[in-house]
């Protein structure tokens, strides 16, 4: 099964990502919910793992109650999405969302170590350092992630 990864889009940080993005991450919803793909979000809560202040941003489509929480880069942190994962027989992840340098980052490169076909959805992934992104997004491309564009 594929699913809809939506990472970090909260309102704490999409205020740092350039114009536009949540428009584009809101078409990749709209189209995974035309295909009937499951949408499952992601919020990072800080180490501390208080979760006030980390809401998800407004105007976002929250199209699904699959929302989990994680106190570190990496989505796989988080054991319970872990197990969703494998009770919805998951095989590939569709990743939209923030940082593309660090949270996106680890977190396709988990999938993509323990199985998981990645694509991303480049038009709705934001780096606040453009220029180094780079460098990541080619090691995501060489470990085996798919790029592809947003369709609205």
């Amino acid at each position: 099964m594929e699913i809809l990864l939506v990472i970090d889009v909260q309102e704490k940080y999409i205020g740092f990502y350039r114009e536009g993005l949540l428009d584009a991450v809101n078409a990749r919803i709209d189209e995974a919910k035309k295909l009937n793909l499951p949408i499952v979000y992601i919020r990072n809560i800080g180490l501390p793992g208080n979760a006030s202040g980390y809401e998800l941003a407004r105007g976002l489509n929250v199209e699904s109650g699959l929302v989990f929480d994680k106190r570190f880069p990496d989505a796989f942190t988080n054991k319970e999405f872990v197990q969703k994962l494998k009770e919805m027989d998951v095989d590939t992840v569709d990743v939209v969302g923030v940082d593309g340098r660090c949270c996106v980052f680890r977190t396709v490169m988990t999938a993509i170590e323990q199985g998981f076909g990645v694509k991303l959805y480049l038009d709705a992934i934001g780096a606040r350092q453009s220029r180094f992104y780079e460098k990541e997004l080619q090691e995501m491309k060489a470990a085996g992630a798919e790029c592809v564009e947003c369709h609205s």
